[in-house]
């Protein structure tokens, strides 16, 4: 047989998608793995849906994606953000958001770029870099700080080399939001060093406490010319499944993703794009059923590990995603969640996945039900106090 190509060698399999396989051993298992909302997609998202396949949208559709997306997606961003972006020039519709990030690093980086991306972070940005052949350069978080980036470390981690900054606030792993006013700071820092900045805000609707604010850096004056934001229905409407996301952005670069979507994907099917439609033009309701659901098991898990021994946590700000300190079980963090799903019958992620800032540390996704989330976590204490 010929050889598999080095760039699929490369390829890094996520830890989350380790455990996932593994709780398959243990039925019966609570899981906190998966950031996935814990809700069905709301009948009007799929009745729209239903309506434009049985009415002939069953063809392709343009590379950019349906016009009336690109409008409403447009009018909920201005509405929302107060930024303006032309439907027809600055928005391109993809296959989720992974798509968007991807086609972003190919049209800002080439063989060799280095791109900032934050440690501990999301896993899937760092096989994203290494499938582009460009270099990971991490900006470290710091527990002590909420895990919130600041400014200084970005500029320290700047090299020779690195053309672009991936941003992710609210944040997976960690569920921090960056602070407005180091988010300016970070602004001045990608002007003053002509940086691309990817902002993966996937997560923006998912902000629990009144007095944190969360902005997106494309805001700053500047920055919406070097920004390329992303954006996804999958959390914020509960609609994983139907993979449709977004990138606004300058329009040259926006212009090439256009081309690079006809060589990898061609199109978003039509009748999906119809019910994402009526997701932002009537889906507020799921959106506040979630966010309140989603606080109420922020809340209950906070207050059970500070209830738990040798563990500890932050509070986060938002997302659906806690880090928890296992540093004094004596375990690193995958013997602890190894042994917490077989022994505890509780599945978390070891953090060590999403860097190398991550270890020590494992990740709670918090979307259950509260009646599992509730029991996962008296399974976890009732396991840790034997240890």
């Amino acid at each position: 047989m010929p050889e598999i190509s080095q760039r699929a060698q490369g390829a890094l399999y996520p830890s989350v998608r380790e455990m996932f396989e593994l709780a398959a051993e243990e039925p019966d298992a609570i899981s906190f793995a998966i950031g996935e909302p814990g809700f069905d997609t709301p009948r009007p998202m799929i009745d729209a849906a239903y309506e434009a396949a049985v009415h002939g949208d069953t063809h392709y559709t343009p590379n950019r994606g349906a016009a009336g997306l690109r409008e409403a997606w447009c009018r909920y961003r201005l509405a929302h953000d107060g930024l303006d972006y032309d439907s027809d020039g600055e928005i391109i519709i993809t296959t989720g958001g992974m798509e968007a990030i991807y086609l972003a690093l190919i049209a800002t980086l080439d063989i060799g770029d280095d791109i900032l991306i934050p440690d501990p972070g999301y896993a899937n940005y760092f096989g994203q870099v290494r499938m582009v052949h460009a270099n990971v350069v991490p900006v470290p978080l710091y527990a002590k700080r909420s895990f919130r980036m600041c400014a200084r470390d970005v500029e320290t981690a700047i090299t020779p080399r690195t053309k672009a900054l991936l941003l992710n606030s609210p944040s997976n792993p960690t569920g921090a939001i960056i602070d407005p006013e180091e988010l300016a700071a970070i602004a001045k820092v990608a002007t003053e060093h002509d940086l691309w900045v990817i902002s993966d805000e996937v997560y923006r609707a998912f902000v629990y406490d009144d007095d944190v604010r969360c902005l997106s850096i494309a805001s700053m004056p500047g920055m919406k010319e070097r920004t390329i934001v992303v954006d996804s229905f999958s959390k914020t409407f509960a609609m994983t499944g139907w993979r449709i996301g977004c990138a606004f952005g300058p329009k040259p670069v926006i212009d090439r993703m256009t081309i690079m979507q006809e060589n990898v994907v061609s199109c978003v099917p039509g009748s999906l794009q119809a019910g994402a439609v009526a997701a932002l033009e009537g889906g507020s309701d799921i959106l506040a059923t979630m966010k309140s659901a989603y606080q109420t098991n922020r809340d209950m898990v906070v207050a059970a590990i500070a209830d738990m021994p040798l563990v500890s946590c932050n509070v986060p700000d938002g997302a659906f995603y806690i880090l928890v300190d296992v540093s004094a079980t004596g375990m690193d963090d995958h013997e602890f969640a190894v042994r917490l799903l077989h022994e505890g019958k509780v599945v978390v992620t070891p953090a060590s996945g999403f860097g190398s800032r991550g270890r020590g540390f494992v990740r709670l996704s918090y979307v259950g039900t509260t009646e599992d989330t509730a029991e996962g976590l008296r399974r976890m204490r009732s396991w840790l106090t034997t240890l």
